[in-house]
């Protein structure tokens, strides 16, 4: 008897370390001779070091999130059980490649509250990762909505959610941001305007429209994440400091001043538009 598949709705996060492709192209044979083997760990080493510390970076946080004890003495001893309840969240992540996949699944009865702290987590893991990866000098690039999909195998997703995020990434991102889909936003503004039964709903709510206020129209119309927005910058616990901020600035500014050199347009253009985004946000890191 065949599996059977549950459809649902997910938000994914697709996100493609930047860079990788060129250099797995530059291997085309194994080496010969101690010369080309230097040549050939040198570059192993360079592509899939950059993969495991990006994966690194998700998988420490969501391990952090996972092990947070929240404070039950912020509510009076009977509410603790449905305190805890209200923090809830699953997530899901894996890589293949140079990608990263995050999907959250949206279906509950708790007026949607587990379902928003899922989105609120991975929407603060791909922004501060996506900081700390700039700041090593990777470049990410994602695309993040909502859509129909069903989970395969042991973790793996299927879907035209993960569709809709891949060609966010892949025809829409241009540079190193995260762009929005519009059925995300749609979401999110449902969320905000439901109307709540219990305490769950209000958290939901709340939490809604937290991500909201994480989101920021760029100069091409598109909605991206804030990622150095001052709703990161307020999180409790938030461990972006400025020192990684100049770090992940100082990266943009080097990729940009060197695709100048060569003359390369189109990634000149794009780095550019980074910077523009740094500059725009200075204040909030005090720069």
């Amino acid at each position: 008897m065949g599996r059977e598949f549950l459809f649902q709705h997910y938000l994914v996060v697709f996100l493609d370390i930047l860079g990788q492709r060129e250099s797995l192209r530059q291997i085309t044979a194994l080496p010969i001779n101690e010369e080309e083997k230097s040549i050939f760990i040198d570059a192993i080493k360079q592509s899939l070091g950059k993969v495991r510390r990006i994966r690194k970076y998700f998988k420490d946080y969501f391990d952090a999130a996972d092990s947070y004890n929240p404070n039950i003495n912020l509510v009076a001893p009977e509410h603790h059980e449905e305190f805890l309840a209200s923090q809830k969240f699953e997530i899901f992540f894996y890589g293949f490649s140079d990608s990263i996949v995050i999907y959250i699944p949206l279906m509950g009865n708790d007026e949607n509250c587990t379902a928003i702290n899922g989105v609120f987590s991975a929407f603060v893991a791909t922004s501060g990762t996506g900081l700390f990866a700039l700041s090593d000098k990777i470049p990410v690039r994602g695309g993040l909505d909502i859509g129909i999909a069903t989970a395969i195998e042991e973790k793996e997703i299927y879907g035209p959610a993960l569709e809709r995020a891949v060609h966010l990434e892949h025809q829409i991102a241009e540079y190193p941001r995260f762009v929005i889909g519009k059925e995300l936003l749609n979401y999110l503004s449902w969320v905000v305007n439901q109307n709540c039964a219990s305490p769950f709903g209000e958290i939901a709510r709340n939490g809604a429209l937290f991500c909201k206020e994480m989101i920021i129209r760029d100069t091409d119309g598109r909605y991206m994440l804030d990622f150095l927005g001052p709703k990161l910058n307020e999180l409790v616990g938030n461990p972006i400091d400025g020192e990684t901020v100049i770090a992940a600035r100082n990266f943009a500014e080097e990729e940009y001043k060197k695709y100048t050199e060569q003359n390369n347009e189109k990634l000149m253009s794009r780095y550019f538009r980074l910077l523009k985004y740094f500059s725009y946000r200075n204040d909030v890191w005090k720069l």
